[in-house]
């Protein structure tokens, strides 16, 4: 792949792909269909094991977070791993990248999403110790082999395969139980703010309706109006939304807005879907963990209502290189191999 020469400012869409991360540059994602071109960036570092989240700090650094292997047998060990902005602009080839930083921390098992919080600590959801971790920003400086999170939290009734992690506005976390299906919340004023293991009990449980509406949860992101989407990784292979006034209580709250998978040129638009991800415009990315591995972009005016809507832009095909995505997230634009053109954070 020839590295572009031409630095793009525009937000670029990166995709934890199973052994490596791609970019998809703003350019890469106007062309639907199997004509989709390929992507702008291939972090093929040797690093990886299973890439399953990516996530953008305030610098604009990115953060990988790795599964390892050992959860199925194998010696790797998950991880988090930074790469700098400067790091990215700087490669040469696209195999090249050493993480700056590598955490690789006992309490881990399988590690899938993280977010960061308003203070810049990194919270993450463990798949495999249906638990949450916490880490601060001075424990995110340097690499560590024994770095012990600063706040562990499991729930009572348990997490089952904690997974999608998102923070609302007020500060409160909101968790996937993606081997079940409900999804927790846990009130800003109840999360711990001293170092420790605690248990909490959600104050809100959100269940499913009876008609499929949360199945295997994946992925959660709030919209720019409160309203809480999620990715149902099982059948029927939706993505759904909870409208802001459906959040206050626990309950089996019937989404206000379903999108259900439709056929585009031969391919299903919606096939176990994991990531999902808001551009600064609104528009909704959701990505498919299972053949043909595309990834669908609704346009804000496509939110309004459910269906099975054939979204603005989907990419797929073999010169995409997806082929195990699972989290994704939009953010700035990375040309490696042409120093100066990081596109900043705003995105």
């Amino acid at each position: 792949m020839t590295p572009p020469t031409t630095p793009n400012s525009s937000p670029a869409l990166w995709v934890a792909n199973g052994t490596n991360v791609l970019e998809f540059t703003s350019a890469a994602l106007t062309t639907s269909g199997s004509a989709a071109p390929a992507p702008t960036l291939i972090l093929n570092s040797s690093a990886f094991a299973a890439p399953q989240g990516v996530l953008f700090d305030a610098s604009g650094n990115l953060w990988v977070v790795d599964g390892g292997t050992t959860s199925t047998g194998g010696k790797a060990k998950p991880a988090l791993y930074q790469f700098t902005s400067a790091n990215l602009t700087a490669l040469q080839s696209p195999a090249t990248g050493t993480p700056n930083v590598t955490i690789n921390s006992s309490a881990f098992t399988f590690p899938q999403q993280a977010v960061f919080d308003s203070k810049g600590d990194l919270w993450v959801s463990d798949n495999g110790s249906n638990a949450v971790f916490e880490f601060m920003p001075s424990q995110l400086m340097a690499s560590g082999i024994a770095v012990t999170p600063n706040i562990t939290i499991k729930s009572n009734p348990a997490f089952t395969g904690a997974l999608g992690i998102a923070f609302d506005t007020a500060g409160d976390l909101w968790i996937a139980n993606n081997g079940t299906t409900t999804i927790f919340e846990f009130n800003a004023a109840a999360l711990p703010t001293a170092s420790g293991s605690v248990t909490l009990t959600p104050n809100i449980m959100l269940s499913d309706d009876g008609k499929q509406s949360i199945q295997g949860p994946w992925a959660l992101a709030f919209d720019s109006s409160g309203n809480l989407w999620s990715s149902n990784a099982n059948a029927p292979n939706t993505v759904v939304q909870f409208s802001k006034i459906s959040l206050t209580a626990s309950g089996s709250p019937t989404p206000a807005i379903t999108l259900s998978s439709t056929m585009v040129s031969g391919n299903a638009s919606l096939n176990a879907p994991n990531g999902i991800a808001f551009d600064k415009t609104g528009d909704l990315s959701a990505v498919s963990s299972a053949a043909p591995f595309g990834v669908g972009i609704y346009g804000s005016s496509q939110l309004m209502s459910s269906g099975a809507i054939v979204p603005n832009v989907f990419i797929v095909g073999a010169a995409t290189t997806l082929n195990a995505p699972a989290g994704e997230i939009f953010g700035p634009t990375i040309v490696y191999g042409t120093a100066g053109t990081y596109g900043g954070t705003m995105y």
